[in-house]
């Protein structure tokens, strides 16, 4: 008999960096439906005015959402940086931390351009 593996649920940071990202996943979602819509057009006759109007909304969109700065619910601001211990990483793939204020118990995700995270650009305040 085979056993399943236990799925492994997400623990509070993980969701909490998932809400703080939301906006630019689902500002990616808009441009790539935006984009599919024009591929699919071009089988059936071309896009409209209407249909690279909405790319270029979506466009739009995403370099907004991308650029914007994005705070936390939680931040290190107030908390000695010193003193914030890393418990984990984010699984990006560019060695972010999710760290933790031993004082309040706050958590938060450090994402870091430096090495190349594009989440990163969200997060720019929260990581100076």
């Amino acid at each position: 008999m085979r056993k399943h593996p236990v799925p492994i649920e997400p623990t509070a940071a993980d969701l909490a960096a998932i809400e703080v990202e939301w906006p630019l996943i689902a500002a990616e979602l808009d441009l790539l439906d935006a984009e599919i819509t024009l591929l699919y057009a071009e089988d059936h006759g071309g896009p409209s005015p209407l249909d690279w109007r909405r790319v270029r909304r979506a466009e739009a969109r995403f370099t907004r959402t991308a650029t914007a700065t994005v705070r936390p619910p939680w931040s290190a601001d107030g908390c000695v940086p010193h003193s914030l211990a890393v418990v984990g990483w984010t699984g990006c793939g560019y060695g972010c931390e999710i760290v933790r204020c031993p004082d309040c118990g706050g958590e938060q995700v450090l994402h870091r351009a430096e090495d190349g995270c594009r989440a990163s650009v969200a997060h720019a305040e929260v990581a100076a």
